[in-house]
């Protein structure tokens, strides 16, 4: 990790001196703050157009409320947007057309979905603009500030600078990645198919659960460990490895089951379950099923 990098007014500072300010004290920008701080920091505060969240923020954090953003920007060297992502380019506009940003200052936003491409007003003013996103799901401000030692960042941003924001990761300790701007939307699909689908899934299951009258909770309950257990698996062995059930083991006949009785009870998941079952196929076929006379079958099966 490098130790000193320049800052606009020519200073060499460590990365830990930069000072770092909020605009948006939501439940990403809260927790990242409390976050640095805790490394070490320079966190100066935030700024809110609801007062009371920035003054719990930055309760939170030790550090302070500003009443305005050209105090707060005065004060920084690193501006984190951390607004809701709809709100995030008219933020950084306002900024840029106001004045409020000066040459060789860093701009950031968290949004997963966004690129740093929405930042470009603060570009035009001689910014280096960067999205830095962390892979987690941030239900609440207490649970994401305790999951982020074992969040993995995305990065993306102009280069010249782009070694301060690694400098940052490294000294947190957090792993991280780079992408290019163009990538952002496909990144950004991936993480809500392993996040939010995800989800989505584990509920069509407990609807099927509650098919054969097993209440949701008890059926939750009921699947926790068993989800955990494939999520553990995935992670030791990959998810080719990882793959267990009828499909991988070439169970023709239990799919035909499921399908027949599916049909009955729940005509409209057949198309949901041919689906995850084609997909389950694609992958068994990599490594677990190597009969190619079994996939032949799985396929028309499906294809009825």
């Amino acid at each position: 990790m490098r130790n000193q990098v320049v800052a606009g007014n020519g200073i060499n500072l460590k990365v830990t001196d930069m000072k770092i300010g909020f605009i948006g004290a939501g439940c990403v920008g809260t927790a990242f703050g409390i976050y640095l701080r805790g490394k070490g920091f320079d966190l100066r505060g935030y700024y809110s157009r609801t007062a009371e969240s920035a003054e719990k923020a930055a309760r939170l954090s030790g550090s302070l409320c500003y009443q305005d953003e050209q105090t707060l920007l005065n004060d920084i060297d690193i501006l984190f947007i951390t607004t809701n992502d709809a709100l995030i380019q008219e933020v950084c506009e306002s900024l840029a057309d106001r004045g409020y940003l000066r040459q060789d200052q860093i701009v950031v936003h968290m949004s997963g979905a966004l690129s740093s491409e929405i930042l470009q007003s603060a570009r035009r003013k001689g910014c280096f603009t960067y999205s830095l996103h962390p892979l987690q799901s941030f239900a609440d401000k207490a649970r994401a500030f305790a999951n982020l030692p074992d969040t993995v960042f995305s990065l993306e941003g102009d280069r010249e600078r782009l070694d301060i924001l690694e400098d940052m990761l490294a000294h947190m300790g957090n792993p991280f990645f780079t992408i290019e701007a163009g990538q952002k939307v496909l990144y950004h699909a991936a993480t809500c198919i392993c996040s939010n689908f995800l989800a989505a899934l584990i509920e069509e299951g407990l609807q099927f659960f509650a098919a054969v009258d097993i209440p949701r909770e008890e059926g939750l309950k009921a699947v926790l460990p068993l989800i955990r257990g494939t999520i553990e698996n995935i992670a030791l062995s990959g998810t080719e490895n990882a793959l267990t059930g009828p499909i991988a083991r070439g169970d023709v006949e239990t799919v035909r089951r499921h399908l027949h009785d599916i049909k009955q009870a729940l005509p409209d998941k057949l198309e949901f379950y041919k689906l995850m079952a084609d997909s389950t196929l694609t992958l068994a076929k990599q490594h677990k099923l190597k009969d190619p006379l079994k996939a032949k079958a799985f396929e028309d099966l499906l294809n009825e």
